[in-house]
C-alpha cells in the first residue's frame, strides 16, 4: 500500500444557530452528519470522510478521483448558509486511526529462530510488525 492522499470537499450546512448539517454533495461516497458548531462539523467532516474511505479500503473498492471541476461548480451553485471546504487526509492516517485493533496470528517457524529469540530477547510480534509495516510504506 503506497501512502496515498486525498483531498475531497465537503458542504457545511447552517440550518439554525446551532445546527450545522455536513454532507459530501457527489454521488461517489455517502458521508453526512449533524453538528453543533462550524468546528465541530469540520471535525465530523473529516472523521466521516476517513471512516468512509476506510470502509471503501476493507472492500478493496476504487477510491473516488477529486474533481476540481466538480468542487468548482459546487462553489458557485452553493447557498448563503453553506460552505465548502477541503477536507486532506491520507491513506496511512485512515488505516492507523481505524486499523489498530489488534489481531492475534499464529506462525511457525524452525526451532533454530525459537532458540534465538529467546537468547536474544527479540520480541517476534514487534519485529513483524516491523517487518509488515516496511512493506506497507513501499
Amino acid at each position: 500500500m503506497k501512502n496515498q492522499n486525498f483531498i475531497y470537499a465537503m458542504r457545511i450546512t447552517k440550518l439554525a444557530e446551532n445546527d450545522f448539517y455536513v454532507d459530501y454533495p457527489f454521488s461517489d461516497m455517502n458521508i453526512h452528519g449533524s453538528a453543533e458548531s462550524l468546528e465541530e462539523a469540520i471535525e465530523i467532516a473529516k472523521s466521516s470522510l476517513e471512516f468512509t474511505l476506510f470502509d471503501m479500503y476493507e472492500e478493496d473498492e476504487e477510491f473516488p478521483v477529486f474533481d476540481e471541476d466538480e468542487v468548482s461548480e459546487l462553489e458557485k451553485t452553493k447557498e448563503a448558509n453553506q460552505f465548502i471546504t477541503l477536507i486532506g487526509t491520507s491513506m496511512k492516517t485512515v488505516v492507523e486511526k481505524f486499523g489498530e485493533k489488534k489481531i492475534v496470528k499464529s506462525i511457525t517457524i524452525p526451532q533454530y529462530q525459537d532458540f534465538w529469540l529467546k537468547k536474544t530477547k527479540l520480541n517476534l510480534s514487534q519485529f513483524v510488525q516491523d517487518k509488515l509495516n516496511k512493506e506497507i510504506e513501499r
